[in-house]
């Protein structure tokens, strides 16, 4: 009887242990699986990153070929002064700078890639304050400019040491003084074309700059906040007051607009390929769970796990693609629903071979429940790591449930 009873122990551990060793073993395969899809993904994610460099030299093209990002330097003023054979200039104080832009913004074609750039009417004026002493009958210098000189429209015009304005060719215009006047005020308006973004560089006692446009998704940069601003679906209006004591001496300080648009499909596209390991791995377990849970004992070849990883990396190919002819939000939920779809169908004619509707309905839910979740993480970039972490507490709490009377030492639950 004692070797009888040993028998069955021994045999009783023996089926215990081959029950484990299968439901791990099959874990480790669905791991394999994962790490061998990481393969893929590391290639769709060159893909991206290529598409980006394509769209980033049509920029570039556009940008040669228009203006490129322009940044208005503050105008100055000297004197030329004998010393001794030679001449020097004597810079002048800019005291009051106010400066007023309105930026017409439309896009541009480039193949099929839409750039954003701008017409700008300009306006400089103000007047330098007389730090020298007696200039009359020197000659001086007013000089302006611009980062891309290539977007001037027309020629600049300038009213200096006179009541009207003059058109000019050049952006200096030399005057000679004929009395020594304690404040020079100036006035110059241009045209200027330029891309992605407007900034005005700050240099006077006193600076006002107000910059307004037709572009409803504005980002304002530089140095300061506008005091003022207001954002309208038909334009923008930014205003700043800047004192001189504010502005660091050390380096260049500027205030400007950025026309950024209003969401880039290939950062978009970047940011969701990072979540596609998660986006597998919850898949993955899913169809584990219904494998070890369901009543049936219907295995799933691994080979089967491998042609649903890739259906579902082919959703990211299909988003990219899509999302440069359309929205991103048409392209995610177009590639969703394709991606849905497949996986749906295919659960219920081959995993569950047309015996469990319950199923193929459940994998579908959970899957557009998921991609419904990682859309809100895409676009509430703020509060992606509060509700990421939230959801995935939830889905760990389902999960621990679902299993909660799986028996992982034996094949028989």
């Amino acid at each position: 009887m004692d070797e009888n009873k040993y028998c069955n122990e021994s045999q009783q551990i023996q089926k215990t242990t081959s029950g484990s060793n299968s439901k791990i073993k099959k874990f480790y395969i669905i791991f394999g699986m994962l790490l061998l899809l990481l393969i893929p993904i590391m290639l769709i994610g060159a893909l991206v990153n290529n598409r980006e460099n394509y769209q980033a030299k049509a920029v570039r093209n556009v940008q040669m070929a228009w203006a490129g990002n322009q940044v208005i330097q503050a105008p100055s003023l000297a004197v030329k002064v004998p010393n001794k054979k030679e001449y020097e200039f004597k810079n002048l104080q800019l005291d009051n700078y106010d400066v007023e832009i309105i930026a017409n913004t439309e896009y541009r074609k480039k193949g099929m890639f839409k750039v954003p750039v701008y017409t700008a009417n300009v306006t400089l004026k103000g007047d330098f304050k007389n730090n020298y002493g007696n200039i009359k009958n020197l000659e001086a210098v007013l000089a302006f400019s611009v980062s891309d000189s290539k977007g001037f429209i027309t020629p600049p015009e300038i009213k200096f040491l006179s009541n009207d304005f003059k058109f000019v060719n050049s952006t200096k215009e030399t005057k000679r003084l004929t009395e020594n006047l304690q404040t020079i005020p100036f006035e110059i308006k241009y045209q200027l074309r330029g891309s992605e973004s407007i900034s005005v560089l700050l240099g006077g006692e006193n600076n006002n700059i107000e910059i307004e446009g037709n572009w409803k998704n504005p980002e304002f940069i530089g140095n300061f906040l506008p005091g003022e601003k207001e954002v309208r679906d038909d334009g923008f209006e930014g205003e700043w007051s800047i004192p001189a004591i504010a502005v660091s001496l050390k380096t260049d300080t500027n205030v400007g607009v950025s026309f950024i648009t209003p969401v880039d499909n290939y950062r978009m596209a970047s940011r969701a390929l990072k979540y596609s390991v998660l986006f597998l791995a919850l898949t993955f377990l899913s169809f584990f769970i219904f494998e070890i849970t369901s009543e049936k004992k219907k295995p799933i070849h691994q080979f089967q796990y491998l042609m649903m990883g890739a259906s579902m990396l082919i959703f990211y190919l299909l988003l990219v693609s899509c999302s440069e002819i359309m929205p991103f939000w048409i392209a995610y939920t177009i590639a969703a629903v394709m991606t849905v779809s497949l996986i749906g169908m295919y659960t219920y004619n081959v995993i569950t071979d047309k015996q469990d509707k319950r199923f193929a309905f459940l994998i579908s839910l959970i899957m557009i429940l998921l991609y419904i979740f990682f859309f809100l993480l895409l676009v509430l970039q703020d509060l992606s790591l509060l509700v990421g972490s939230l959801v995935l507490f939830i889905i760990m709490s389902i999960i621990m449930y679902v299993t909660r009377n799986v028996d992982w030492y034996n094949d028989n639950d």
